[in-house]
């Protein structure tokens, strides 16, 4: 009988201890949660170091910032993102929208004589201003002679081109 008792007794703390319910945590960060918090940027080196590509959003917003020098309004950015996604080609739908800041409302550019006052302070602080690093010498050379070449290259094409480029999409 004690036995009996002992193999029961046996057989029942086995049974709880080898049934553990089996548990995950989840360490992926959930999209709709991220908060972009306004900090100092550190200036790149080289383009290099930009591997990840922005969402539509903080292509976007960045872009409307780095024109305006203001944030976007929350209805305006939700609704060019949405069309950004929608439609396939991206390089069409961020032109469309370049062209649009540029030409349909006031934003702070230089003037074309402003540019070609001071061609090389220019150059360094639009590539500040868009790829948040300095430009190296033969980037100072070959946009440097393009400007003082070609009088129809504005600073507004200027602006377009850096906010088009590859370069820009990443960070």
């Amino acid at each position: 009988m004690q036995s009996i008792k002992l193999i029961l007794l046996l057989s029942i703390c086995c049974l709880l201890t080898a049934c553990k319910k089996e548990t995950k945590i989840i360490t992926q960060p959930v999209v709709d949660n991220y908060v972009y918090n306004i900090n100092p940027e550190d200036i790149y080196q080289s383009n290099v170091e930009k591997t990840k590509e922005k969402t539509s959003e903080q292509y976007i917003s960045i872009l409307y910032t780095d024109l305006f020098q203001t944030t976007i309004p929350q209805t305006s950015l939700q609704n060019l993102a949405e069309v950004r996604q929608a439609i396939g080609d991206k390089q069409m739908v961020d032109e469309l929208i370049i062209n649009n800041f540029i030409n349909g409302q006031s934003i702070d550019i230089p003037t074309n004589a402003e540019m070609r006052t001071d061609i090389e302070n220019f150059i360094k602080t639009t590539y500040i201003r868009f790829f948040l690093r300095e430009p190296n010498a033969y980037e100072i050379f070959e946009l440097k002679k393009a400007i003082e070449e070609d009088d129809g290259l504005t600073p507004e094409l200027i602006y377009q081109s850096f906010t088009l480029s590859n370069e820009y999409k990443f960070y």
